[in-house]
This record gives structure tokens, C-alpha cells and sequence, in this order.
């Protein structure tokens, strides 16, 4: 599939062609009919170069009225010979134009092209810049969710070691709380006892 740039100078050279046709084919002959357009009868035949038609009707029901034209192959020698001479002229200054706008358009095509690769490269680059930027911002907030998730779990820890030794402590209070009372109960006994013996 050919591309932007060759489809652009394709174009271009179709459209000149195109217009090239147009212009050469408006030759010697408009000149001619011109002479022996709308001549009367009389005056058309005067005229060697011209012939008239008298009105008929067509296959398809038309009437056509009576006309004079050229006749064909009457096209004076003289006025042809330098319309040739201009139509080659034309030709060579056409085809001057056609390779000066088809480089003109190559040039441009070419710029043009040049453009879209800087642009399509800049376009990665500030993809891969993107990307780049994207994975560090990534890796940082990964670290710190994980330098935060870490101090949260020494933060737990350490409640959680206090909570324990709180417990111990309590314990200990509980059991020595314990003991005092089993000991006040013992001597608060034995004095019973020794009141009672005695």
C-alpha cells in the first residue's frame, strides 16, 4: 500500500494532467465552428469551409432546425500550425510545472514524513519517560506502604509486649495478694487456737 506522501504526489500529478487535457483540447476547431455558427442559408453555402444541415427529425422524436457547421477536415492550415506550435510549448511548460510541483510535493512529503518521525520518537520518548516516572512513583509508595506496614507491625509488638507484661505484673500483684492473705488467715488462726488452748 503506498504511502501518504506517494498518494499526495500521485494526486498532484493526476490533478495537473487532468487540467493539461482540458486546456489542449479547446483547439483550432472552436474557431472554426465560431465562423460558421448561426450563418443563414444563403451565406453558409458562400463559405467553403462551412456546410448546411437542413432540419430533420431524430430517431427519438426530436426536431432539429436547420444549421450551418464546419465541414470536416476544413480546419485552415495556417491557424492550426501555431496552435501545434503552442500546444508544444504548452507542453514543455507543463511539464516544467508537473516535475517542479511533483518535487515541490516530494519535498514537502519528505518534511512532512521527517516531522511525523520526530514527532512519533519524541512521543516514545516521553512514553518511556512516563513509564519511567510511573514505575519509581510505584517502587517509592511500595516502600513506604512497606516501611509504614513494618512500623505498624513494631508499634503492635510492642503493645502487645506491654499488654504481657502488664498481665505478669498483675499476676504477681494477684498472687502475692494471695499469699499475704493466706498468711494473715494462718496467724489469725494459730492465735485463735492459742487463746482457746490456753
Amino acid at each position: 500500500m503506498p504511502s501518504i506522501a506517494m498518494r499526495m504526489i500521485m494526486g498532484t500529478i493526476a490533478v495537473v494532467a487532468f487540467v493539461f487535457v482540458i486546456f489542449t483540447a479547446q483547439g483550432p476547431a472552436n474557431a472554426q465552428t465560431n465562423q460558421c455558427k448561426g450563418l443563414s442559408k444563403s451565406s453558409c453555402t458562400k463559405n467553403d469551409g462551412c456546410s448546411f444541415v437542413n432540419s430533420f427529425t431524430r430517431s427519438d422524436g426530436t426536431k432539429v432546425k436547420s444549421f450551418c457547421r464546419r465541414k470536416a477536415g476544413t480546419a485552415s492550415s495556417s491557424t492550426s500550425k501555431p496552435k501545434k506550435k503552442k500546444s508544444a510549448a504548452a507542453n514543455k511548460a507543463a511539464s516544467k510545472k508537473k516535475s517542479a510541483k511533483s518535487t515541490k510535493t516530494k519535498k514537502s512529503a519528505d518534511a512532512k514524513a521527517t516531522k511525523d518521525d520526530a514527532k512519533k520518537k519524541s512521543s516514545k520518548k516521553t512514553k518511556k519517560d512516563a513509564d519511567k516516572k510511573k514505575k519509581s512513583a510505584t517502587k517509592k509508595t511500595k516502600k513506604s506502604k512497606k516501611s509504614s506496614a513494618d512500623a505498624d507491625k513494631k508499634e503492635l509488638k510492642k503493645k502487645a509486649e506491654a499488654k504481657k507484661s502488664e498481665s505478669k505484673k498483675a499476676k504477681s500483684k494477684k498472687k502475692s495478694a494471695k499469699k499475704k492473705a493466706a498468711k494473715k488467715t494462718k496467724k489469725k488462726t494459730k492465735k485463735k487456737k492459742s487463746s482457746t488452748d490456753g
